[in-house]
């Protein structure tokens, strides 16, 4: 295993990715802005950027769709994943098309195969998120209106989707976020729930306990936090960075059974969401953004650690958000 860029030099330009309104476009156009001069995070013309997208790429097949692994069955999720990716990166779903049909195509047409889904409602989350970051408006796709559905999993108390379970809490929030309805009583009441579940370290448990905490479930309710309104200067948004600062390892990267891409991933975006400087979170000469890079491959896949794969696809789709500065929903 031969690693891709351990290090980004601190002058880089980084494309940062504007949030764009869903006018059914298609596109996102990517912005330079004036802070990320200084950030040290990639463009999407670094070579690891390009290396992610080209692997990812590999995995898709002739109905549109994306698998995990190239020339593997295509699937929602993964399909949904690729899609946030590329369309953070500025990317249009048609540059990416086989056998005539692109990711949105596959996506509209499985609709249907969603109920069918473990974890309904985080799944429908993650597939709003992809529509709408692409461009799309999904509050009419083949008639089906998947604003009204997202609210539709919101309880007034503001529990959303399952009880003990919050990871479909934040992917409803993003998805709505991503929908232009962060302003809404749906995601108010949830940002209120979330944050009276908070952990007495700062952090979530994925199950919604007062203990338990974990980086991975503290970082993306931190990334629905932001989305949905919350300041980045709130007590709830300081109190999860320091639960996440408590996570960082010595190598840089954050702890969930060790350091690894998939916490890595979350946590910058995490950071990002909350205007950090993810390169400025060093632990001796280490930071999270060389940590990442480290566990990227030869052929462009950001393996979970080391010595093993896990589910490199979907890190390697997020590895893309977060070291471009990216954010959920982009």
């Amino acid at each position: 295993m031969i690693k891709l860029f351990g290090a980004v030099l601190a002058s880089v330009v980084f494309l940062g990715i504007a949030t764009g309104t869903i006018d059914g476009s298609g596109e996102k156009n990517p912005v330079v802005t004036n802070d990320s001069l200084e950030l040290g995070l990639l463009s999407m013309s670094d070579g690891p950027i390009v290396s992610a997208i080209n692997y990812l790429s590999s995995c898709q097949n002739e109905d549109g769709g994306f698998g995990p692994d190239p020339e593997s069955e295509s699937n929602i999720k993964d399909t949904a994943i690729v899609t946030i990716a590329f369309a953070s990166a500025g990317k249009n779903m048609s540059d990416f098309a086989k056998g005539g049909k692109n990711s949105l195509d596959y996506l509209i047409e499985r609709q249907a195969e969603l109920d069918n889904l473990s974890n309904v409602e985080a799944q429908v989350g993650r597939y709003v998120t992809a529509l709408a970051s692409a461009g799309l408006d999904p509050r009419d796709i083949k008639g089906k209106n998947y604003v009204q559905i997202l609210k539709s999993y919101c309880r007034p108390d503001g529990e959303v989707g399952k009880e003990f379970y919050i990871w479909d809490d934040a992917w409803i929030v993003i998805a709505l976020a991503a929908c232009n309805e962060s302003h809404s009583n749906e995601v108010k009441s949830a940002l209120e729930h979330l944050k009276s579940i908070q952990t007495a370290k700062g952090g979530w448990a994925w199950n919604g306990g007062t203990s338990g905490e974990d980086p991975d479930t503290a970082s993306i309710i931190l990334c629905a936090l932001i989305c949905g309104g919350e300041d980045a200067d709130s007590d709830a948004v300081k109190r999860g960075l320091q639960y996440l600062s408590s996570e960082q390892n010595a190598d840089g990267g954050f702890s969930s059974v060790g350091s690894n891409a998939a916490t890595d991933g979350w946590a910058i975006m995490a950071l990002n969401a909350a205007g950090q400087n993810p390169r400025s979170w060093k632990k001796g000469s280490s930071d999270p953004i060389g940590h990442l890079l480290s566990l990227q491959q030869d052929d462009g896949s950001i393996w979970w650690k080391k010595d093993s794969k896990g589910f490199s696809f979907e890190w390697t789709a997020n590895g893309i958000i977060a070291l471009t500065g990216g954010r959920m929903p982009p």
